[in-house]
């Protein structure tokens, strides 16, 4: 396929010269856009640039487009403060969500910039406004982060903040964490205090009690979110109020936060699509934040107990379309609470619906704790009880994964022939035929068989044996535990410190080899306190094992070299407790109900100081969070909101076979998908967000007609999808249609399509649609000489270049007489004999023949007529086949409006033309000599 720079040059090297008027086809440029945010095909980088190139602009919305936002979408600008250029980012009242989900979309936020419509908030996710930012760091922003603020409850008179804050890289919502400020002004009036969590940062920033946001959630303030004021200020709940306060002071007030990037089109760097087309774009396949509808859940407290150690949800495990869930509860119920039936301690329930499945009906004595899905289809149970179905099994059970029957080919169990004798099961991993087990035990027992594996164990599935050759030999208790992906070791987390003889950190690797001696390289992990750090979760995620636990670590290790890798901390809340997840994304679950601040690796000395900050990003997490795998970042937009008895959040995670999201805990209701509360007995269920690309659109054409083009394709074979229209490096147009009109453009435009879902996934393009090059040879309208007599012409050659036609008179086309435009009345005089036949004749120059591909002749039949090029026949149209003399005939009698709205064309061969000049001529005949009209015109169109 010819570049655009190569099919330029040969537009530019053909030349066409007719009758002494020359004419070269000048090399094409591609379309020139004003960035003015008008439409969006111009679209511009930023409000900024739209006031910089259009000074005149007012309030209002306007298209912006970066390479992160990738498609042109509306924002709202203000146009006006300190010479506009703010893009609105979010509004509202009372009711922020502090995670980086998006609180509504981009449109509502535009359409409904302000007013007591707008006071339910509505905000841009992170992700959106990082991509208007185009790819800076929100600290690099000159002027900061401004809040427009109702001062009274009539909204009235406003108040005008600005913060810089200090370090930041990307955008966080969560203000309440307390990122601090370099600087910060009150209608103007600047302000510059101390840099703790409450003084001086984006949690609290106060000159006094009128000049405050504070934004963290306290009883002070009634729990109430948004950019509150400080005790002076009162407010109502009113609906109408701009100011609402549920006691004297503290009022939330109506809220537009803006921010003003200063980006142009030109400085920014979209990729160049090459001729192939883009790639397909995917999500991350990370879970909504609203939860599935739940039609059963579980709930009471049994034998455990009511601490965190005892949550109602502890494990799940999955067989075929089954999921399994363990824990302490003593009842499931419905929905609506119509139904509730005692099944303590582990219950199943359709892994697609949610229903409970009441044929499965095993009964224990104390909590289930963890779970395991064995190759054969078994399921192995293990927990605190010392009896299943009324039968003595202490820790450890194997069922029939469908009755809920013990199995009768196993009877291993675990015992604790400690001082404490209690026995727990926390740990429970299936590989290579074996079961290895972690929690508080001393002794794997089968009958009269007894083997030694203190605290860790595996058991060989065929057999129910023991391995005492494989004994970890752990002085302390194990939470957790994960067998590498390769079956070389298995990750332990838990309150231990030492294996046999060997001094271990509470997250250690230890080799399946005989023996069960530590893994080369030992694990080192780091703690995030100098006091209590023990762990609670483990999980091998790709190439990484993450690890979670004491003071509120989560923390990412290679597992190569077992080195650190990623580090979080969530404050305020509390330990990890639960990991799972897939290569991609990594769930975290937790008793964290505030902020989750990356980078750092200390619990202990977490204030950011007044020089510089101990975290990189701080984020809202409530109970359970996610993060990208491969970058070990905080995914923003998984932010669930729900209650948790206690606070105690989640213990247990598991993602399903078809990428459902299973967390449970305390949990007591949740903010479902869409909206609204519902009831979440220890568990919820969370959809996986799309991450799948539409199938690719095909065939795009274009054609270039003035200055716009028409770009047409067929469908993709995915439903709901809209389509995308690149013009060279950016998106131009979306449509749902397939064909769509793109102003602005010029034949040296390079157009790609492609469709989207609208979440985040893209279809790869269709290749480049090139327009078709073209060149006008012959227009119509041209001058043309001409003979019309009785007689034929003097010479029998007048088809050939030696032929001298300056006897012959000549006038611009159409040619002829009678009805329609005529240009160039040819007729005899008044009571005179026509002709039949009338005959025409041109010469035009073609530089370079091979410049063009095909060279498409249009003409009209009025009556018959033959063409002819360089004196070959090339069309012949209502004229019988053989010679042609001045007497014959037309077959036919079409008038010349007739003619003309029916025009002939066809494709002259290249082989009747040649570089430099060519003889165009035509014989036009009539159907009878008194015919009232006939006329002649003909254009000829270059184009590759």
């Amino acid at each position: 396929m010819r570049t655009k720079t190569s099919l330029a040059a040969l537009a530019a090297a053909f030349a066409v010269v007719v009758t002494g008027l020359t004419g070269v086809v000048p090399a094409a440029q591609a379309a020139t856009v004003v960035p003015d945010g008008s439409t969006q095909a111009s679209a511009a980088a930023s409000c900024w640039e739209v006031k910089q190139v259009k000074p005149s602009a007012t309030d209002g919305v306007y298209w912006l487009l970066t390479p992160q936002l990738r498609t042109p979408t509306q924002f709202y600008c203000d146009m006006t403060t300190d010479g506009g250029g703010w893009v609105l980012v979010g509004r509202g009242r009372d009711g922020w969500n502090w995670d980086g989900d998006a609180q509504g979309t981009p449109a509502q936020i535009a359409s409904t910039p302000t007013g007591q419509s707008a006071f339910a908030p509505k905000k841009l996710s992170t992700a959106t406004v990082d991509a208007l930012l185009g790819g800076g760091r929100v600290d690099a922003l000159s002027d900061g982060v401004r809040l427009r603020r109702a001062a009274n409850a009539d909204g009235t008179s406003w108040q005008d903040v600005r913060m810089r804050i200090r370090s930041l890289a990307s955008w966080s919502w969560a203000f309440g964490a307390g990122h601090p400020l370099t600087s910060a002004s009150f209608d103007g009036t600047s302000f510059s205090g101390a840099t703790s969590r409450d003084f001086g940062t984006t949690s609290t920033t106060s000159a006094n009690r009128l000049r405050r946001v504070w934004t963290f959630e306290s009883s002070t303030n009634g729990w109430v979110r948004g950019f509150n004021y400080g005790s002076a200020v009162t407010g109502s709940t009113s609906a109408s109020s701009n100011l609402y306060a549920t006691g004297n002071g503290n009022a939330t007030p109506f809220t537009q936060v803006f921010i003003r990037p200063k980006l142009r089109q030109s400085d920014l760097s979209f990729p160049t699509v090459p001729d192939a087309g883009t790639d397909a774009i995917t999500a991350l396949p990370v879970a909504r934040s609203g939860s599935m509808a739940q039609p059963w859940g579980v709930t009471g407290t049994g034998a455990g107990g009511t601490g965190e150690l005892a949550t109602e949800v502890q494990t799940f495990a999955q067989i075929g379309n089954t999921m399994y869930v363990g824990g302490n509860f003593t009842t499931v119920r419905n929905q609506s609470g119509s139904q509730s039936v005692a099944q303590p301690y582990l219950a199943a329930f359709d892994a697609t619906t949610g229903e409970w499945i009441s044929s499965f009906r095993p009964t224990f004595d104390n909590q289930v704790r963890s779970l395991a899905a064995l190759p054969d289809g078994r399921l192995a149970v293990g927990g605190e009880f010392t009896t299943a179905n009324g039968q003595a099994r202490s820790g450890l059970a194997v069922l029939d994964a469908s009755s809920g029957d013990l199995s009768a080919s196993w009877t291993t169990e675990v015992q604790n022939r400690g001082s404490s004798g209690k026995v727990s099961v926390r740990g429970l991993e299936v590989s290579d035929g074996q079961l290895y087990v972690g929690g508080l035990f001393t002794h794997v027992v089968k009958g009269d068989l007894a083997w030694y594996e203190r605290n860790g164990a595996r058991i060989s599935l065929s057999t129910g044996n023991g391995d005492a050759a494989w004994n970890p030999n752990f002085n302390g208790t194990v939470a957790a535990m994960d067998v590498a992906d390769d079956g070389s070791r298995v990750y332990f987390a838990g309150y231990m410190t030492a294996s046999g003889s060997t001094t271990v950190k509470k997250g250690v690797a230890i080799s399946t080899a005989s023996g069960a001696p530590v893994a080369s390289p030992a694990w080192d992990p780091t703690y995030s306190t100098s006091g209590a750090s023990y762990q609670q979760a483990v999980k091998q995620l790709g190439s990484k094992v993450w690890l979670g636990g004491s003071q509120h670590s989560m923390f990412s290790y290679d597992t190569s070299t077992l080195t650190l890798k990623d580090t979080n901390i969530t404050k305020a809340g509390g330990d990890l407790q639960a990991i799972d997840g897939t290569s991609d994304v990594v769930y975290g679950g937790c008793h964290c109900g505030d902020w989750n601040y990356e980078g750092t690796t200390n619990y202990d000395n977490f204030n950011p100081g007044t020089t510089s900050v101990a975290w990189k990003q701080a984020s809202k997490i409530s109970l359970l969070g996610a993060w990208d795998n491969a970058t070990g970042a905080f995914v923003t937009t998984f932010a669930p909101q729900w209650k948790s008895r206690g606070g105690f959040g989640v213990w247990a995670v598991s993602v399903a076979k078809d990428g459902t999201l299973w967390a449970g805990g305390s949990i007591e209701t949740s903010v479902k998908d869409g909206g609204g509360n519902q009831f979440s007995g220890g568990f919820a269920r969370f959809a996986p967000r799309p991450s799948k690309a539409p199938s690719a659109p095909s065939e795009a054409k274009a054609v270039v007609e003035g200055s716009s083009a028409t770009v047409s394709w067929k469908a993709s074979s995915s439903d709901g999808v809209s389509y995308e229209v690149l013009r060279n490096d950016r998106v131009v147009a979306t449509t749902s249609s397939t064909t769509v009109s793109v102003p602005g453009s010029t034949s040296a435009d390079r157009f790609f399509v492609r469709a989207s879902d609208g979440q985040g996934n893209w279809s790869a393009s269709t290749a480049v649609a090139k327009p078709a090059q073209s060149a006008t040879v012959l227009a119509d309208g041209a001058t043309w000489s001409y003979y019309f007599d009785n007689t034929a012409p003097v010479a029998t050659d007048w088809k050939g270049d030696a032929f001298d036609a300056s006897g012959w008179r000549s006038g611009p086309a159409p040619l002829g007489w009678g009805s329609g435009p005529i240009a160039t009345n040819i007729d005899v005089a008044a009571g005179s004999t026509r002709a039949l036949t009338s005959y025409y004749r041109r010469t035009v120059d073609i530089a370079d023949v091979a410049a063009f591909t095909r060279y498409r002749l249009t003409t009209r039949a009025d009556d018959g007529m033959v063409f002819y090029v360089n004196g070959t026949e090339v069309a012949r149209v209502n004229l019988p086949t053989g010679t042609v003399g001045p007497s014959t005939y037309a077959t036919a009698a079409p008038s010349t409006t007739t003619a003309t709205a029916n025009p002939v064309t066809i494709d002259i061969p290249l082989s009747a033309l040649r570089d430099g000049s060519n003889v165009i001529t035509a014989e036009v005949h009539s159907n009878y000599r008194s015919t009232p009209n006939t006329s002649f015109d003909a254009n000829i169109v270059a184009s590759r």
